[in-house]
């Protein structure tokens, strides 16, 4: 996989941010030149009205007195002057004409405006006076007063305007990193899935993981693809070695049950032929006669023992040339059923009566399981009922599979004491180390659910594939 061609994520995110600054200066750049011109044509406009202003007042002793203060009403009234306010008072002191009263529109502008004015007030400037006399011989006084009102609303709006850019540029750049970098880390669902998949033991999600945007999700992807691959070596060596020991195992057990058939077999037979043969001689001799028959009894009961054991060593019978490499699930069953049988009689050494029950479910459409599955799927019962039994003290032991056309499911289920610590549990010897390994060899899945308290017990479980991809290749 090729990475130089993938940009990073801070170069992915810096990009496109920088093309939303861009675009926001270029925005601001705009709207400062239209807000040029429009203030361009308020001050020309505004020296306009002066102007007109200007020459109303060279030429208002032509007018009368409604006429002028008329023409000068319609002036200011329409905020024509900027900055100004014009004030006439006739010589008796009465206002002709008032200054336009500040706007008080509830608009933003207006509000800020109105803020600004009484957090920091301005003194009012001085004022520019003269005398003006009219045709009728009085006498008014005209003043300008330059008014800051008009200026501070203009700042205003100019701070406003520029205020709303930059939050719209802050707005516009934040979504569009928000946006880039949850479209830049998507994957990170996939990766983390791929993860669990891995810490469970299950590779599809690495297998299947999507192609990533960034440098670094596709290196984590890497890695991930690269340990997925790793384990897998591992586990496909793992899996060779358990199958080798459990060969080993069972090569050895069968040895060890030739060795008893062979030579113990035939050690007792001719025992037992002795005994006979003194039983008939000393048939006139009550007292010798009942400690030969005795001697014949203990033999038939050890050469009973004997035929248990080899059936525990060698529950399959020996392996003869052009034997079938599977048996049918009917098969297993008449295994698994004298084993449950053998744990019902009376307790040994003590200890107190357990209840054992053995349910197999077989699905109609079941193949023949392979004589290794068979094998295991018995040792592992022999196995878990002699803990339950001997170690757990359980009073009632479940022995339950179900076989269908792709897997076997087998659990035991016991209310014992439970192992407290599973993981110390497995180095204790009692063979549940085993009997994963077992279930591993053959491409399982292993499973040891603790009942919850206050109910006691223990519940072991295994999935065991039967089609041939369930099981992985050995590695090399």
């Amino acid at each position: 996989m090729k990475l130089a061609h993938r940009p990073d994520l801070s170069r992915l995110v810096m990009r496109r941010a920088a093309r939303v600054g861009l675009m926001a200066v270029l925005l601001a750049l705009v709207i400062g030149l239209l807000r040029i011109d429009e203030a361009i044509e308020e001050e020309v406009e505004a020296a306009r009205h002066l102007a007109e202003l200007s020459v109303r007042l060279l030429h208002i002793e032509t007018l009368t007195d409604d006429g002028a203060i008329g023409a000068l009403r319609a002036i200011q009234d329409g905020h024509a002057l900027r900055h100004l306010a014009l004030r006439i008072v006739d010589e008796r002191g009465r206002v002709l004409l008032e200054p336009p009263a500040p706007r008080t529109a509830p608009g933003p502008v207006d509000l800020l405006a109105q803020w600004h004015r009484r957090w920091s007030p301005l003194l009012p400037p001085p004022s520019v006076g003269w005398q003006l006399r009219r045709p009728d011989g009085q006498t008014w006084t005209l003043s300008l007063q330059p008014t800051p009102d008009g200026e501070r609303r203009e700042a205003v709006a100019d701070f406003l305007g520029l205020f709303l850019v930059l939050l719209a540029c802050i707005a516009g750049l934040l979504l569009v990193m928000r946006w880039n970098v949850r479209r830049s880390l998507a994957p990170l669902g996939h990766l983390l899935a791929a993860i669990d998949g891995i810490e469970h033991g299950q590779r599809a999600e690495v297998r299947h993981l999507p192609e990533m945007p960034t440098r670094e999700l596709a290196s984590i992807a890497a890695a991930l693809r690269h340990l997925a691959e790793a384990l897998e070596v591992a586990e496909s060596r793992r899996r060779l070695l358990s199958q080798k020991m459990q060969t080993l195992q069972e090569d050895e057990r069968a040895r060890l049950a030739r060795e008893l058939h062979d030579e113990f077999g035939q050690r007792l037979t001719a025992l037992r032929f002795d005994a006979a043969w003194l039983a008939r001689q000393l048939a006139d001799q009550p007292r010798l006669l009942e400690v030969v028959q005795a001697i014949s009894r203990h033999g038939a009961e050890v050469q009973r023992d004997i035929r248990d054991l080899l059936v525990q060593l060698r529950p399959l019978g020996p392996l003869a040339d052009g034997a079938s490499a599977t048996l049918s699930p009917q098969r297993l069953q008449e295994l698994l059923e004298p084993l449950v049988r053998s744990w019902q009689q009376a307790p040994h050494d003590g200890l107190e009566a357990t209840a054992f029950s053995l349910a197999i479910d077989i699905d109609a459409a079941a193949p023949a399981l392979p004589r290794d599955l068979v094998l295991a799927l018995y040792r592992l019962s022999q196995e878990a009922l002699t803990n339950a039994a001997r170690h757990a003290h359980a009073r009632r032991v479940a022995l339950t599979l179900r076989i269908g056309p792709d897997e076997v499911l087998w659990s035991v289920q016991d209310d014992g004491r439970g192992l407290g610590d599973a993981a110390a549990a497995m180095q204790r010897g009692n063979g549940l180390g085993g009997m994963q390994e077992r279930v591993w060899a053959l491409g399982g899945q292993w499973r040891i659910v603790e009942a919850s308290p206050p109910a006691p017990g223990l519940h072991l479980q295994a999935r065991l594939p039967l089609s041939p991809s369930g099981t992985a290749d050995p590695a090399p």
